[in-house]
């Protein structure tokens, strides 16, 4: 039989049924499309992996109990049937819905589809979301987190830089041997969790060894296989515990003890000497304290930045501890040694401002700004430090041009220069000048870009208006 029409009426009007019901389907719940994008969940695997090998995208793996897991309920709410969510999210990734119900019939064949895509990732709760490349090799894994889609559209937008950052310094690697070629290795895995690269990526872990076998680049020590590092992880999680659960003198030689057993990276050595530092301060005993941000300080690798903090942080607690004098012959001479001594300069200044020293302290934030180009967190630091003191010594035009030489200076991140115009607004609010003071919140809110960081700016400016009543 055939339906074809030979009446030319009849057949324009076929046309136009045919372009009202597209117009319809397109403007139903959950049928948006850009441009040849799918947009939304699928519970066709082996379709949708084909359809990211071919779009050059990422893959989400959604495992979840649609009919009784209330958290994967809040999920679905909250974040996955929002079309903005979708939308942008598609553009990255291609999605997968693997649906375990308990109350409602599932086709066998695609629960033993959803069952071998639970067992190849290990899946042991829900809501889980698999984040993985077109040839599913997980970067990364989510599951539900509160505040809404915009945030939830961060942290998957985010976890993909890890994916860009792995492929980049892989593909950085294949022109490069020996050290260079382990130092890429290394920068490629070192952003993802260890979990993750101890199951998927253990072959580039075993090249990462084998290249610095002697431990010359401290790479054999870093990466010494995933049975090490479980060994380590569970010692320090006893550690942790004893820590807590003992008295301070009895933990701190436990601690001694074992860390003197066992080859732990100095990252490793920083987190246990810190648990050690928190019992010392419960015994009071500055000698010790001393003794151990002095191990901190002085650990292989530890430099740059990382030291000028710990350094900083011994300062702290000598003044802290009414050794104000001993700190500041420690800061002067740390200075001294130290190249591009930004932390230390600030913090110099920040003692002196303490004591009314203004001048002397803004001595010490001008020093560090010469240096600080290329740093904009402690840069912002700086200014609002100088700021400070500027405004202390009455010169408040002074102090507000610092703040907005910053909040101009579109080299800077936008979320800092926001937070100058705070500074600024907050100034201005001390000089009852609340109108000007209104115009830099309204500023500080435009300046930062994201949807969310807008949301949280507005928030911020909301409760300073409400704390100092309008």
């Amino acid at each position: 039989m055939s339906f074809t029409s030979t009446n030319p009426t009849h057949a324009l009007g076929d046309h136009f049924k045919v372009v009202l019901i597209a117009t319809l389907f397109l403007c139903l719940p959950g049928a948006s499309m850009l441009a040849g994008q799918e947009l939304g969940f699928t519970e066709d695997a082996q379709k949708a992996i084909q359809r990211a090998q071919a779009e050059k995208k990422d893959v989400i793996f959604l495992f979840t109990g649609s009919d009784w897991c209330p958290p994967c309920k809040k999920l679905e709410k909250e974040v996955l049937s929002e079309n903005e969510f979708l939308e942008e999210i598609s553009k990255q990734y291609v999605l997968i819905k693997l649906d375990f119900p308990k109350n409602s019939p599932q086709d066998p064949e695609l629960a033993k589809q959803n069952a071998a895509y639970s067992q190849k990732y290990g899946i042991d709760s829900f809501p889980t979301l698999v984040l993985a490349d077109s040839k599913l090799v997980p970067f990364a894994f989510a599951g539900y987190e509160e505040g809404g889609h915009l945030n939830y559209l961060d942290l998957l937008q985010n976890a993909r830089k890890l994916r860009v950052n792995r492929d980049a310094k892989l593909s950085a690697a294949e022109a490069e041997t020996g050290e260079a070629r382990a130092r890429l290795l290394d920068e490629a895995m070192s952003e993802m969790r260890q979990e993750i690269i101890g199951v998927y990526y253990p072959e580039i872990i075993e090249e990462i060894v084998a290249l610095d076998k002697d431990n010359a680049l401290g790479l054999r020590k870093k990466w010494n296989g995933a049975a090490d590092a479980e060994m380590r992880k569970v010692i320090m999680t006893d550690l942790l515990m004893i820590s807590r659960v003992e008295k301070p003198a009895r933990a701190i030689q436990f601690i001694d003890e074992v860390v003197g057993q066992f080859d732990f990276s100095s990252s490793e050595l920083l987190e246990i000497f810190q648990w050690k530092l928190n019992l010392a301060r419960q015994l009071k005993d500055n000698s010790m304290t001393d003794s151990i941000l002095d191990q901190m300080i002085n650990l292989e690798g530890v430099v740059g930045e990382t030291r000028q903090r710990l350094i900083v942080k011994k300062i702290y607690l000598m003044v802290g501890s009414g050794r104000r004098d001993q700190a500041m012959v420690l800061l002067d001479n740390s200075i001294a040694k130290a190249q591009g001594a930004n932390y230390l300069n600030l913090a110099k200044g920040s003692l002196l401002a303490a004591t009314g020293e203004y001048e002397k302290a803004i001595a010490c934030f001008d020093a560090a700004l010469e240096n600080s180009r290329n740093n904009p967190d402690i840069r912002i630091d700086l200014i609002g430090a100088k700021a400070d003191c500027l405004y202390a010594m009455d010169d408040q035009e002074g102090a507000l041009k610092e703040l907005d030489d910053f909040s101009e200076d579109t080299q800077m991140p936008a979320d800092l220069r926001a937070e100058a115009l705070l500074h600024k607004a907050m100034i201005m609010r001390e000089q009852k000048r609340s109108r000007q003071a209104r115009l830099a919140e309204n500023r500080a809110i435009e300046t930062v870009e994201s949807p969310k960081e807008k949301a949280e700016m507005q928030k911020i400016v909301d409760r300073l208006r409400e704390k100092v009543g309008g």
